[in-house]
């Protein structure tokens, strides 16, 4: 893995390399500030796997520097770990909302930053995977054993969707949050009904359009107290919401639903693509076991699922769209 790290401080950028190698990253390149780090970037040909941007410089800092790096399209997918000594809560919805994918704090621990890595490196191993999948599918003019893959991960689906954050972002994000933050979250599954009908018409810009659509109708349902909205495949949106009241998952699929069918979402030929959606009651995270709290995005796409299922099982809703 081809890693980038940037920060002001001469000792940090001295001890990164020394402390990746030991993890089983010896590649490492350095740079001082964001404007030199940019620089890099730009250069054709030149690709890395991994950026470690410290927060607290001078300038441009580290999350303006991870917002214009997810500008850069060879690294709107790259994973960027987050380097610094703050543990506020601010910091960490900032940092994420701006694409950062994980954070480790200072002073180095050498198993914590080596996790990291690792981590990192599954992301990216499995990105490399997918996207060859997608080209063997194209060859193949998508094979059905594939097109699920395209279609419903569209890559550009939620560029500039507010509050949206990649599904492993959410995942350390959680992991990572204080007993007192995670007490006062809760995980809500939001699930595509007859995802599998839809896809099977659209084409890859028309789901990803269907999507964005669904997207924005949960941020607009949920903007007072939606801390992020994330995507886990397979037609399923995971939101996190700072509610300290537990939220009504009827009413909120109630309202979700009224907004999708004002937008009138169509395929490219104009047919209606109807898209109706299931919410799964809200989940707590478990703030008493870390371990278990990735868990909760899980039981939030099993919770969605099944309400799915009970009313694919139940009478058919009249869609407010056709009376």
């Amino acid at each position: 893995m081809k890693i980038l790290a940037v920060d002001d401080t001469p000792f940090i950028l001295e001890l990164i390399p020394m402390l990746a190698a030991k993890a089983g990253f010896p590649e490492v390149t350095t740079c001082s500030s964001a404007s030199d780090a940019l620089k890099i970037l730009a250069q054709d040909g030149l690709e890395f796997d991994c950026l470690l941007l410290d927060v607290n410089m001078p300038g441009m800092d580290g999350i303006e520097l991870c917002s214009r790096i997810r500008q850069l399209e060879k690294h709107q997918k790259t994973p960027i770990i987050m380097l610094t000594a703050m543990h506020e809560s601010e910091f960490l919805d900032r940092a994420f909302k701006a694409g950062a994918t994980d954070y480790a704090t200072k002073p180095f621990d050498i198993k914590e930053l080596g996790a990291r890595l690792r981590m990192a490196q599954e992301l990216v191993v499995a990105r490399r995977e997918a996207l060859t999948a997608i080209a063997s599918a194209t060859e193949k003019q998508q094979d059905s054993a594939t097109k699920d893959m395209l279609d419903l991960g569209h890559p550009t689906s939620f560029q500039g969707v507010e509050n949206f954050i990649d599904i492993n972002a959410l995942k350390n994000y959680l992991t990572q949050s204080s007993r007192a933050g995670l007490a006062a979250s809760q995980v809500i599954g939001v699930k595509i009904d007859w995802v599998e009908r839809i896809q099977s018409k659209a084409l890859p810009e028309e789901m990803g359009h269907a999507l964005r659509d669904i997207a924005d109708a949960i941020n607009e349902v949920l903007r007072t107290n939606l801390s992020f909205l994330s995507y886990a495949g397979n037609g399923t949106f995971i939101a996190l919401s700072n509610s300290a009241a537990l939220l009504s998952s009827s009413e909120i699929e109630a309202e979700v639903q009224y907004v999708l069918d004002e937008k009138n979402t169509e395929y490219d030929n104009g047919d209606p693509m109807d898209i109706e959606i299931s919410i799964g009651n809200p989940i707590r995270p478990d703030c008493n076991d870390i371990a278990e709290v990735p868990r909760s995005i899980i039981r939030a796409v099993a919770r969605a699922e099944s309400r799915s299922i009970a009313k694919r099982d139940a009478k058919p809703t009249i869609n407010i769209r056709h009376g």
